[in-house]
């Protein structure tokens, strides 16, 4: 469950955010009643690094461990006909294991490329604001497409469908009323604080615990992982500002659910890189090496990028003219 601009910022200080009350109190539970991982004894999340910070750059990082590395805008990389030509993604290793992959947007899935990212990385099913309104689901667009309300309850449809094939099923959606500016406050919203994009955000965390309970309840559920990320930081600048001296390091939330093994340490520093092997390996996949692309294992003892050479060092590393990148990865037309 891809969470737009979810960030840790939204939960209480009490439990590591910049918020007086928790404004995603349904995420925080399932972040610790299950499997989290942060740097410090709170609740924590992922960096967002150079090329992952918006959400087709954040969408590549978290299934392909890559970032998007472009001479262009990235939301234009629907003009491009290959996507990321040299990665390898957790699409294409779950068809390869005789997976059903399926993505939910409210959006067109054309915009930015995901369309291309996800059907040549793993000939994902897709249905979006277009296939909605192709079967009568909606009859018009709202700001990008349909709102999260609906998708939430197209998720259950669609669960449902794929739970009922043989093979088994990857299902991905990405939420987009938390996308700034302010959000979007659909009729189910309460005004439970003073700002729009407050309330849009606790809606949404409302949804996920919804969504999730639904989930435990069906037959499937035993044998079922679920993920849920935020894909990149929020893009609402004025939102949380630190005062003058005050020091915070913003992350995107993550936590894993019925996980099919145990972690042994989460109090780990790391990237939104490293949720590709990591989910691969919380669906009991063994990764030779804990390592997939740039991303490594948190259940393992395996040291993370950041953790074995720094944030910083990191990210500058990452803004670099890469030859092997862009002859091997990138890949464009």
């Amino acid at each position: 469950i891809f969470l737009e601009s979810m960030e840790t910022t939204y939960y209480s200080k009490v439990d590591g955010g910049l918020s007086e009350n928790d404004l995603i109190p349904e995420i925080s539970k399932l972040a610790k009643e299950n499997i989290h991982f942060g740097d410090t004894n709170q609740l924590g999340g992922a960096y967002a690094l150079y090329g992952t910070t918006w959400t087709v750059g954040a969408m590549s990082a978290q299934t392909a461990g890559v970032p998007l590395k472009l001479s262009i805008d990235g939301n234009s990389l629907n003009e491009y006909s290959i996507f990321l030509g040299g990665a390898y993604s957790i699409g294409e290793i779950l068809e390869d294991n005789g997976y059903h992959n399926f993505l939910l947007l409210g959006s067109v899935a054309t915009f930015g490329g995901r369309r291309n990212l996800f059907t040549q990385h793993g000939n994902y099913e897709i249905w979006d604001f277009e296939s909605a309104m192709a079967e009568n689901k909606v009859t018009e667009s709202i700001w990008w497409g349909y709102t999260d309300d609906l998708l939430f309850e197209f998720a259950k449809e669609k669960i449902l469908a794929l739970s009922e094939q043989e093979e088994p099923f990857n299902f991905t959606m990405l939420t987009a009323d938390t996308h700034f500016a302010d959000g979007y406050e659909c009729e189910n919203c309460q005004e439970q604080w003073d700002e729009q994009y407050k309330n849009v955000i606790s809606c949404s965390s409302r949804r996920v615990g919804e969504l999730v309970k639904w989930i435990q309840e069906q037959d499937f559920y035993d044998n079922t992982t679920i993920v849920i990320a935020g894909d990149h930081l929020t893009m609402q600048s004025d939102f949380f500002e630190l005062e003058e001296g005050q020091e915070y390091d913003k992350k995107v939330v993550s936590a894993i659910i019925n996980s099919a093994i145990e972690a042994e340490n989460t109090l780990r520093t790391y990237s939104t890189f490293d949720l590709y092997p990591t989910t691969l390996a919380a669906l009991g996949a063994q990764i030779e090496g804990d390592r997939l692309a740039l991303g490594t294992n948190l259940y393992s003892e395996e040291l993370t990028l950041i953790e074995k050479y720094g944030l910083e060092y990191v990210n500058n590393e990452l803004m670099k003219t890469s030859k092997f990148y862009d002859n091997n990865i990138l890949v464009s037309k």
